[in-house]
């Protein structure tokens, strides 16, 4: 293979960057999170197995030709083997999670959940009563709440690299290049300090102090594989050699995969996510109203299940019943209560003086423009208000998350119809018209 190829003529750089890959996948899901994770993936499929469960044991309680010895054999194996993919799940996350630990993070998820699991575990395989299996079921749901608990903390979204990756922690003057970088730059050292985004894949934001003094911030992901991003990049890059002379530009950035299910992403420095341009919008309504802050699925469908329940849907869950003028009526709400200014007022205030505002306003509309026409013939979907960012300063836009590519938004549960995103917060800000 190359790496043993390498491996002979750089014996000591090659034994680097392979604990080093290896470390970081080790951190890709700490323990607590790739337990709730599980729990939370699997809590509808368990809801349907467990009403599935009640349904059969009723069936066998109502047969007047079995005698109760049979009874119980019967709702018995019938709980083993509708619960037994469930079973097998946990199972194989639990031989996981028992070896022996190897950080101190790993030495706390033991003592503080190894316990609860095991327990929880036996409940499921050797129930007390098989005909009450939400009974079986209680203990891991007390177990998911409990790491939901400790995740919603504020400490949760930060840690410490000497706890979570002691080897990593302790690298030095390391003959590992900085990822993505072409001039001969190797990491000297990686800070201790990783801050966790509250996201659903809790990416990690590391920091690596570059052989010339200098810190290097990058997004760890895990559980996707960035090798589209990869490329999509490169594409920016072929774009903006295409484009070089005409004053457009696409702002690109570094990624780097590290197999299929991880990668390093270079962190976009300087640049703020439109969502938070409306959630700060929303504090400030809130405290004026004096009222909590509601996320914008709430504020969505508390305009939309009254609206649904006068029309008389049987099922609002279901989205196919859904009639389209009451979804027009919601949109033209939302549309009403939400300022346009927004982004405009940041890039006036994030402005030194006029010239210094038509500058950021015309590489804004330009940078619009191209992002827009790239997202289109790539056909990039998943444009929500995190994966756009705005450097306020510059007024230049950056697209990060490229997973929903070549027209796959259209082939989504809810599809995506739209070429590209043009609301009317980023029209309100191309400037005088």
């Amino acid at each position: 293979a190359m790496v043993d190829i390498l491996a002979k003529q750089e014996p000591e750089g090659i034994a680097q960057v392979q604990v080093f890959v290896s470390e970081l996948r080790r951190i890709t899901l700490l323990w607590d999170e790739l337990w709730l994770g599980t729990l939370v993936q699997h809590h509808a499929v368990v809801a349907r197995r467990i009403a599935q469960l009640e349904t059969e044991v009723l069936r066998v309680d109502d047969n007047p030709h079995l005698s109760p010895t049979e009874k119980d054999r019967l709702v018995a194996e019938k709980h083993r083997t509708i619960l037994k993919p469930i079973l097998f799940v946990l199972e194989q996350l639990h031989a996981i999670t028992s070896v022996t630990a190897e950080t101190p993070h790993e030495v706390w998820f033991q003592e503080k959940f190894g316990g609860d699991i095991a327990e929880a575990l036996e409940k499921l395989r050797c129930p007390a009563d098989p005909r009450k299996p939400g009974d079986a079921w209680s203990a891991l749901k007390r177990l998911q709440l409990k790491l939901q608990q400790r995740a919603t903390k504020r400490s949760a979204y930060s840690l410490r690299m000497s706890e979570v990756s002691p080897t990593l922690a302790g690298l030095r003057d390391t003959q590992i290049s900085m990822p993505g970088r072409r001039a001969v730059l190797t990491v000297a050292a990686i800070h201790d300090h990783i801050a966790v985004l509250p996201t659903k894949t809790k990416p990690k934001k590391l920091v690596f102090q570059g052989s010339d003094g200098k810190p290097y911030t990058y997004l760890f992901k895990g559980l996707e594989d960035l090798h589209l991003d990869e490329r999509i990049m490169q594409f920016l890059g072929i774009a903006n050699t295409m484009l070089r002379g005409s004053g457009y530009q696409a702002r690109h950035y570094a990624v780097v995969p590290l197999g299929v299910r991880s990668g390093l992403i270079s962190w976009v420095e300087g640049v703020t996510p439109l969502f938070s341009l409306y959630k700060r919008w929303q504090q400030r309504q809130a405290s004026i109203n004096q009222s909590t802050v509601m996320r914008p699925s709430e504020v969505f469908y508390s305009k939309l299940n009254p609206l649904l329940k006068d029309c008389d849907v049987s099922k609002p869950e279901n989205r196919s019943e859904w009639p389209l003028p009451v979804l027009k009526q919601v949109l033209k709400e939302l549309m009403q209560e939400t300022p346009t200014y927004l982004l405009s007022r940041e890039l006036w205030c994030d402005s030194v003086n006029v010239g210094g505002w038509w500058q950021s306003t015309k590489l804004y509309s330009t940078s619009l423009a191209v992002m827009s026409i790239i997202g289109y013939i790539i056909g990039l979907g998943d444009r929500h208000l995190d994966n756009v960012l705005v450097d306020l300063t510059t007024g230049q836009v950056v697209h990060i998350d490229y997973n929903v590519c070549f027209e796959k938004g259209k082939t989504l549960r809810v599809p995506e119809k739209v070429p590209f995103r043009l609301t009317p917060n980023l029209r309100a800000a191309l400037g005088v018209t």
